[in-house]
């Protein structure tokens, strides 16, 4: 999966072990986050950063790895001389941008490129984005479905009734038929959100008003997601896995009233913009693991353990462990 995310964020042209290091290096910069939280919201930075001097060594150690392996792929794609019909990747859109120059006395007027380090930024925020909690959510699908073989059954027969027995995989333009994969990939995220909360600051002062009460300008302000989408007065039997619910109504994450009743991808204006790719990715990964391979739950420390465990992203305590047997008998046979 991240090879696909490496791929979109620099192009085809990139060797297995550059994505290999770009894999290893995001890895341990996404471990790393939990306890890097306290330099997020310092008042005092310079201090902060004196008391937590070894994470802060950590961190910065880790930047540099970054900057050492994504600078020569962004150098590489900036002095490239791209085809009028050519179609962008990521870092070529992050290349071509202006954005407003602040230290100028007209931002409005005056932009400027990115610089190197904003680069490097904006790359491994969508290599992190686009992998690891993809690969999370994937997880938790696929963990539902061992544990619900009904279901995954139910999902390879819808997939059987649209894809043909000698077609190579599950492809993007049969995805949008498949619509009970969908409810299964809407109810894996309202169950099992990527993140457990998200945070947003009050920007205006007049107008927020929450039971009467006025929230003061700068207020950070705290949406438990998972708890959001386990309340028992929006959801009938919330802790049950039930993509049938998505079924019957054509956006169950919202109310009748237009309330809000799961947003695993945050919501508003700062929503994830990378909404579409990941549910896409995760439909098409779901789709052709279901239709390659039957899916068994195994015994003992093999058994599914649908605890979660929080990190900086919410993970699986225990990861998936599951039997495989191939389903297609083409593929039985050759």
């Amino acid at each position: 999966m991240f090879g696909l995310v490496a791929n979109m964020c620099f192009g085809d042209d990139i060797d297995n072990n550059r994505v290999r290091a770009m894999a290893d290096a995001q890895s341990d910069l996404v471990k790393s986050l939990s306890t890097a939280r306290v330099f997020a919201h310092a008042k005092l930075p310079a201090l902060t950063r004196l008391i937590y001097r070894n994470r802060w060594k950590k961190l910065a150690a880790l930047r540099q790895q970054q900057e050492q392996t994504y600078l020569p792929l962004i150098d590489s794609r900036r002095g490239r001389h791209r085809r009028p019909s050519e179609t962008p990747v990521y870092v070529d859109t992050l290349i071509d941008l202006k954005v407003p120059d602040d230290h100028s006395q007209d931002p409005r007027r005056h932009r400027r490129r990115l610089s190197d380090g904003e680069l490097v930024g904006m790359c491994s925020e969508f290599l992190g984005a686009g992998t690891e909690t993809t690969a999370s959510a994937l997880q938790w699908i696929m963990a539902n479905l061992v544990k619900r073989p009904d279901i995954q059954e139910a999902v390879r027969k819808e997939i059987n009734a649209v894809v043909g027995a000698d077609a190579e995989e599950v492809s993007e333009v049969v995805l949008g038929k498949l619509e009970y994969l969908h409810a299964v990939i809407m109810e894996a995220l309202r169950l099992h959100p990527p993140t457990s909360f998200a945070f947003r600051q009050v920007m205006e002062e007049d107008h927020v008003v929450h039971n009467g009460q006025r929230i003061p300008v700068g207020t950070k302000v705290y949406f438990p997601l998972a708890a959001i989408a386990r309340d028992r007065t929006a959801w009938d039997n919330p802790d049950e896995f039930k993509p049938q619910r998505f079924l019957s109504c054509k956006d169950a994450s919202q109310g009748t009233d237009g309330t809000i009743k799961m947003m695993p991808f945050g919501g508003g204006r700062r929503m994830c913009p990378g909404r579409g790719v990941a549910t896409l990715h995760l439909s098409y990964f779901t789709a052709n693991l279901v239709r390659e391979f039957r899916w068994r739950e195994g015994e003992g420390e093999l058994a599914v353990d649908l605890q979660p465990h929080v990190e900086f992203f919410t993970v699986m305590k225990r990861p998936l462990r599951a039997h495989l047997e191939l389903e297609r008998t083409e593929i039985k046979t050759s």
